[in-house]
């Protein structure tokens, strides 16, 4: 066990606490901004819109080639509408089904393309035996 002399004392235990606090308070707020996110609303507003602010986030980043004119200005509409705090605020949970659609389409579409591409690699794979 530990002596008397390893152990921390109570204000010692509180600044590890709150060192490790804002380590990790400073970590999740760069996560959240990586992801789009705006720390100051992040606590106020609807987990739906959130959801979908974090699929347009990720659609637009990651899978852009994969959406139509109309679905990316659709998901451009929407990152700017969070964007502005006063028509965030006025935005209802039901604007969120749209982006989260169009989501689900190109999640749709992916795993099309994932599973064509499992099905040409076993092909070849079989061909070669």
């Amino acid at each position: 066990m530990c002596n008397k002399e390893q152990r921390l004392s109570k204000a010692d235990l509180q600044r590890l606490v709150s060192q490790r606090e804002r380590t990790n308070t400073l970590q999740t707020d760069k996560w959240l901004s990586s992801n789009g996110f705006n720390l100051n609303a992040f606590n106020c507003t609807h987990v739906k819109l959130l959801q979908a602010q974090k699929q347009a986030n990720l659609i637009l980043n990651e899978h852009q080639h994969l959406l139509t004119q109309e679905q990316r200005r659709t998901l451009e509409n929407f990152k700017t509408i969070m964007a502005n705090k006063r028509k965030r605020e006025k935005l209802k949970p039901s604007a969120a089904f749209p982006i989260l659609n169009i989501s689900t389409k190109i999640n749709r579409q992916l795993f099309k393309l994932a599973r064509q591409r499992d099905r040409c690699t076993n092909t070849a794979e079989s061909q070669q035996q």
